[in-house]
């Protein structure tokens, strides 16, 4: 899953899962099974899940985490080749749109669903792709 809006600093840099478990974009990114059944998005490494949870949050931007073994978020659609969207719940609306920023020297991500972004850092807008495999 990669970054793909133009002309931004997080062009092509994949989801991944840091050091410490948070979510964030990153050169390189997942090399094991992604699973995206019963709308969610999951990591499958060393027998174990981890799946890309939704938080809340009085602004826009919603922080992201990873669940380990703990699916909390039902409402991705991703597939091969497609825009990652959250469909829309009962306190926001559907959305594409992720918000990067640069936190203690790497980008955390959320998903954005207004206009807010955290003062006192750098945040770009962008959307995530889902890569193919070649046959």
């Amino acid at each position: 899953m990669q970054a793909i809006t133009p002309g931004t600093a997080v062009t092509g840099l994949e989801l991944a899962r840091s050091s410490t478990g948070a979510v964030t974009l990153a050169a390189s990114g997942f090399e094991t099974l992604i699973s995206y059944s019963n709308g969610g998005i999951g990591e499958f490494s060393f027998c174990t899940y981890y799946w890309l949870n939704i938080g809340t949050s009085t602004h826009s931007y919603k922080p992201l985490s990873w669940g380990h073994n703990d699916q909390e978020t039902f409402t991705w659609s991703a597939g091969e080749g497609q825009i990652v969207t959250a469909l829309g719940t009962s306190t926001y609306s559907t959305t594409s749109t992720f918000l990067a920023c640069s936190e203690s020297g790497s980008w955390a991500l959320y998903l954005q669903t207004g206009k807010d972004v955290p003062a006192g850092v750098t945040c770009v807008e962008t959307q995530l792709q889902v890569g193919t495999n070649p046959i």
